[in-house]
């Protein structure tokens, strides 16, 4: 049987002859065409195999396309997607499979302009009609699950390649600057990440943003600023609860009747949601037994004032 005879195989959807075929041709020769016909029957199978749940001999598989991939001519770089694709694919499979060492190995810059573009065909988008990542991303998106099991330097090195190139193309995408930060936070940079928050708040007035750079700031009356921020700028109560409770941590002991309103509001929402009110709430109320909350007004106008105390530090 020749290579061009395997290929009609595939094409026919005979997976498994095809790459029983060119397996035993592989052996003894790996010459241009048969490598390449090696590398897409094996990708054919790996696929396969997945669907089967043969999931060790699929990684095994992966691994050899590793070995073959820098001996094929790739100059579209499909060959290359395809094992992105799969790595994205053994990674929702399979437990074991490490993303993080996948992406130490990656050669970033062999990446196509097509492995960053977003999936935005609606055949192809996810069950509530949104766009696929690119698999670019999904690579990101995988790899920082792990680093937030395992938020370690060495975790956060292996993935800044990719990352940086990611930033490089996507300069002001929210979640790209996000991961930067927290690669910054786990290397106690504390102030860059600071600053990549700062960056982030020029462009998006979100109360995430606020509260977790309120988590990097050391300085009191700031965070308290940034957690009214944090605040104002969240539409739905129920989601500025926590926000309220680490302001009234903040104020407890400095400004009674403003941190007896925020608290207030948390256990009246808690309440409302039918969630108990914590032990530590019930601490608090305590220490605040007999002072009497401030009204709507005056905090909405000291959350006026805070902010405008933070855009001066900014």
């Amino acid at each position: 049987m020749t290579v061009r005879e395997v290929f009609d195989l595939r094409k026919q959807g005979k997976i498994e002859e095809a790459y029983e075929a060119i397996r035993p041709m592989y052996a003894v020769h790996k010459g241009k065409y048969t490598t390449l016909c090696m590398f897409w029957t094996a990708s054919d199978i790996l696929k396969k195999r997945v669907l089967e749940g043969r999931l060790d001999e699929a990684e095994r598989i992966f691994e050899a396309l590793l070995r073959i991939l820098p001996h094929i001519e790739d100059k579209e770089g499909r060959a290359l997607s395809s094992i992105l694709h799969e790595a994205v694919l053994l990674d929702r499979e399979i437990k074991t499979f490490s993303m993080l060492d996948f992406v130490e190995r990656l050669r970033v810059e062999r990446l196509s302009e097509k492995d960053w573009e977003t999936i935005a065909s609606p055949a192809v988008a996810d069950t509530l009609g949104h766009p696929i990542p690119s698999v670019a991303q999904q690579l990101l998106i995988c790899a920082f699950h792990e680093i937030e099991e395992e938020p370690t330097v060495d975790n956060a090195l292996k993935v800044m390649p990719l990352l940086q190139e990611a930033v490089h193309r996507h300069s002001h995408n929210q979640d790209y600057l996000l991961r930067v930060a927290m690669v910054y936070r786990i290397m106690g940079e504390r102030e860059k990440a600071a600053g990549v928050y700062q960056q982030l708040l020029r462009r998006y007035h979100d109360s995430g943003l606020y509260a977790e750079l309120a988590e990097l700031t050391d300085d009191a009356d700031q965070k308290a600023a940034l957690f009214c921020q944090a605040i104002r700028n969240e539409r739905q109560e129920k989601d500025r609860t926590g926000f309220r409770l680490e302001l009234a941590r903040l104020l407890i002991d400095r400004d009674g009747p403003k941190a007896a309103y925020e608290l207030q509001k948390c256990v009246t929402t808690r309440k409302a949601l039918g969630f108990d009110v914590t032990p530590e709430m019930q601490q608090m109320l305590r220490q605040l037994s007999g002072v009497q909350p401030v009204t709507d007004a005056a905090q909405q106008e000291f959350y006026k004032k805070m902010a405008e105390k933070y855009a001066t530090k900014k």
